[in-house]
């Protein structure tokens, strides 16, 4: 090839010797004036969309990098000079634009925060073009973000995860939900090799070098982080099909781990049925291929290719406990809700997310709770989640449902679990009681064909709603959206003589004691009273505007008592005065639905957190919970328990108040025992693990602690020899009282454990441990060389939970949490910071302050997540003045 060159140089030279005079120098091509380059800010300008992609790579799962290239066809608004999309830790090697049949170069530049900019040499004129990028990407084998690398048996894996904005990281794209558009992939594996994607596979073409080139159907639109594949040598399981289109279902596994989907195959298409039921539409793709990815993170509503971790999915024979098919069907079931709410009506910006993430988690209490009634899952969701919600509103700090995102930061802390999963699924199911199930579910139905394979916003639901609903429910609603705080309803009964009785409304924020927030503010608030005397009542509805109102009560006698939350769904907290609350207390509970009941204990926790009832008055009413056959209502109750800081207490107190935990629910832990009964129903394993964690873990019950040391020991010699529901239980209690010969044991086989689910649960035992010798061995496993800190963080997470750790973690935190910000996603590390607010003294305040402000602003979401969890350890600090003389006084007549 350097032949004509050479020639070209010899007739010069020739030339050059014979002509006397000097030859003329030939004109250079003019110099390309490149624009200078002008970031956009955050979200990508409007003026160049792509329309459709086609991405081509080469994936061979032991290889650190990999070349592809990508295709994307955009339409042109207006003429530019530079276009910007994404592509972060991705090296593009060459850029090239064609438009009207011609092909130029165009000079890639990058920005922060993954920005990738394409500067042309002229302007691209409005109508059709082409980008065409070639570049290497890099295999991510830490972190799990991006695509991935993860070896099993030995085996290398190829796996991806782009939710939120790790699209950008695997190739380049306009990595923003708005950008909905069909997609092409194609895939140069290894001969052999699984290669999967989204939609079906419609070609195999035989390369050479044992390669092979795997061609898949354009997909429906979707967005960049909806993009899924895997690569590796996996096991593909055969699982019948789901659907009223007999769609086929697929498990991916590692190699040899088939036979663990066993649970997951047989529910799975009944998950499916009762989505589409709901929906009243088909399961919307062609396949449903369920990747069984490693862990727990990664799990993914991906279309066609739903991510599901291995702790979820793969269960061996003869250990489907309660708590794994509960995990599995719940997650499964949100997972596969995600693909109307979130994949067939995609968000257009992060700051609606709640559209996909709130409407799946209401829609989850719906489905499961119809998948498995023993479960009781709507009530007990709607319990924890509204708890989790009204929690997380109590900050001055709180962020509404519908979020701000001017930065990467908030785009991350945009899926807040209190706001965007609890909160806003608990407005969800008061609007839902206020319309009536089927109104509501119709008018889902309605919005979700209306804006299907489209992009929606908050004002386009809203308006949906007005239609369906009317202007004054749609306002409320959007009011509780785009609002942070939640209302504290008050009621003063008036029962004039000769004339009707009334109640007067008013409404303020929910503040707890010690917090610097303003309290005025209003919302419109549905609000349902039960009124009666006994147990017989009425029930009116109200939408309450204003700081107060007057509503009649359907009654003509004076009622007894007032219950401020009828049907308990609510998202509000009643307020009542302590004489409200002895009478409602006092009141045969058949008065009340188990919600109802639900929801006033955790009125009568607001009480205390607010300051209005001693948390030791307030402990004096729990016995009586004790007995309800009801769970969800004892433990509903048992959460005043957790008020209590037991770090706070003297040794003696300490042993006085577990004491008095163990009076109340041993009973019915021995009772019960530690393993299923035959024929038990799913209901009963759900109070005994109840009874059991109340008796032997807050109770410390010591026949329970003696019983569970040798359920355990017995496991760790032969597995099969101890069921698994009681190996469950045991293990937490066996680990709280355990030596060190019992540390080492766990130890030894948590190294051992090939699988990672059973791995995780043996590492997480090591937490338990009180001896401080002992757990502060275990903290050492989080950066130990032995472990992926993936699998064993989880210690951590656990000794900043509990109060009687905590301080010993903190030490270990200070310690090693710069080494952990090398080694753990930002998500992980915001929940790393926010779990500091479980601190609750002055010296610890001082300390996480002093420690975490110079560090966090180098994480994505850390500054926020710091000025929450400060927040939560001040109000702590003025709650415990407050509290603990009346915790001791009760105490001390124990």
């Amino acid at each position: 090839m350097r032949l004509l060159p050479l020639l070209a140089l010899v007739v010069l030279t020739v030339r050059c010797a014979h002509a006397p005079e000097v030859a003329p120098s030939a004109s250079a091509p003019p110099a390309v004036s490149w624009p200078e380059a002008l970031p956009p800010a955050l979200r990508l300008p409007d003026t160049v969309r792509p329309v459709h992609y086609a991405l081509d790579l080469k994936l061979v799962p032991s290889e650190d990098t990999y070349p592809g290239s990508v295709t994307i066809d955009v339409e042109v608004r207006e003429p530019v000079r530079q276009v910007w999309l994404h592509a972060q830790d991705v090296d593009v090697t060459r850029a090239r634009v064609t438009v009207a049949g011609r092909t130029f170069d165009a000079k890639p530049v990058t920005a922060p925060e993954g920005r990738l900019g394409l500067l042309l040499p002229e302007a691209l004129p409005v109508g059709k073009a082409q980008l065409l990028l070639d570049f290497t990407g890099k295999v991510d084998r830490e972190r799990s973000q991006g695509l991935y690398g993860v070896e099993e048996g030995g085996e290398p894996y190829l796996y991806t995860f782009f939710e939120p904005i790790d699209a950008r990281r695997a190739f380049p794209c306009f990595d923003e939900p708005t950008f909905k558009v069909p997609w092409r992939l194609r895939f140069t594996v290894k001969a052999g090799h699984v290669a999967l994607a989204n939609h079906p596979a419609v070609s195999r073409e035989p390369l050479a070098d044992g390669l092979e080139r795997v061609t898949f159907a354009e997909s429906k639109p979707m967005p960049s982080y909806l993009v899924a594949f895997m690569v590796g040598p996996f096991d593909v399981v055969e699982a019948g099909t789901v659907g009223r289109t007999n769609v086929p279902l697929r498990f991916v596994v590692p190699k040899g781990r088939g036979a663990e989907t066993r649970y997951a195959a047989s529910i799975t298409p009944r998950i499916v049925k009762g989505l589409e039921d709901f929906f009243d539409q088909p399961y919307p793709y062609e396949k449903l291929d369920v990747a069984v990815v490693p862990r727990y993170w990664g799990t993914m509503e991906h279309p066609g290719l739903v991510a599901l971790g291995q702790p979820l999915t793969l269960i061996p024979p003869g250990e489907e406990t309660l708590a794994r098919r509960k995990s599995y069907a719940v997650i499964a079931n949100h997972e596969l809700g995600h693909y109307w709410f979130g994949d067939v009506v995609t968000c257009s910006w992060w700051n609606d997310i709640w559209l996909n993430e709130s409407f799946t988690a209401w829609l989850d209490r719906q489905t499961v709770d119809r998948l498995e009634p023993s479960w009781d899952y709507q009530q007990e969701r709607a319990m924890f989640a509204t708890r989790s919600a009204l929690a997380s509103d109590e900050l001055a700090s709180a962020l509404p449902v519908r979020k701000p995102v001017e930065s990467n930061d908030d785009i991350v802390g945009s899926f807040d679990n209190g706001t965007t999963y609890d909160k806003g699924s608990s407005v969800i199911a008061m609007y839902e009681a206020w319309l009536g199930p089927e109104r509501f579910r119709d008018f889902l139905r309605g919005y979700v064909r209306k804006h299907e394979w489209k992009v929606a916003t908050m004002e386009d639901f809203l308006a949906d709603l007005s239609q369906a609903a009317g202007p004054e429910v749609a306002q409320s609603f959007g009011g509780f959206i785009e609002r942070t705080g939640a209302p504290r309803i008050t009621a003063q009964l008036s029962c004039p003589a000769g004339g009707a009785p009334s109640v007067k409304l008013s409404q303020e924020r929910y503040l707890p004691v010690g917090s610097k927030a303003d309290s005025r503010q209003e919302w419109q608030v549905p609000v349902c009273l039960r009124v009666g005397t006994g147990t017989q009542s009425s029930r009116v509805c109200s939408m309450l505007q204003g700081p107060s109102a007057e509503v009649a009560l359907p009654t003509k006698q004076c009622p007894a008592w007032v219950l401020l939350n009828a049907g308990g769904t609510g998202y509000y907290r009643s307020g009542y005065t302590r004489e409200q609350l002895t009478k409602l207390l006092a009141t045969p509970v058949a008065a009340f639905t188990p919600a109802e009941q639900v929801a006033l204990w955790a009125d009568v926790d607001a009480a205390v957190t607010r300051g209005d009832l001693p948390l030791g008055e307030a402990l004096k009413a729990v016995p009586a919970s004790a007995k309800s056959p009801n769970r969800l209502v004892v433990q509903s109750a048992a959460s005043l328990l957790e008020l209590v800081r037991l770090d706070q207490l003297t040794p003696e107190e300490r042993q006085r108040f577990r004491a008095w935990v163990a009076s109340l629910y041993s009973a019915r832990a021995h009772a019960m025992g530690w393993g299923p009964k035959p024929g038990e129903d799913d209901s009963v394993k759900d109070s005994r693990s109840l009874f059991l964690r109340l008796a032997g873990g807050l109770g410390d019950d010591p026949r329970l602690v003696k019983e569970s040391l040798p359920l355990v020991r017995t496991w760790l010699a032969d597995r099969k020899s101890v069921d698994p529901e009681a190996f469950s239980a045991a293990l937490p209690r066996a680990a709280t009282h355990g030596d060190a010969a019992l540390f080492d044991a766990l130890l030894e086989a948590a190294k051992k454990e090939q699988d990672r689910t059973e791995r995780s649960r043996l590492l997480t035992s090591l937490a338990y441990f009180r001896n401080p010798d002992l757990l502060w061995r275990a903290l050492g496993l989080v950066v130990s060389p032995d472990f992926d800190v993936r699998d064993s963080q989880v210690i951590l997470r656990m000794a900043l939970m509990s109060p009687e750790s905590q301080s010993l973690a903190w030490n270990f935190y200070q310690t090693h949490f710069d080494a952990l910000t090398q080694r753990l996603r930002s998500d992980e590390l915001g929940r790393l910071i926010g779990q500091t607010g479980s601190l609750c003294d002055d010296i610890h305040l001082a300390q996480v302050e002093t420690f975490l402000s110079p560090r966090v602003d180098k994480i994505e979401g850390g500054p926020r997540a710091l000025t929450r969890a400060l927040e939560s350890i001040r109000l702590c600090i003025e709650s415990q003045k407050l509290q603990s003389p009346s915790v001791k006084a009760f105490l001390r007549a124990r």
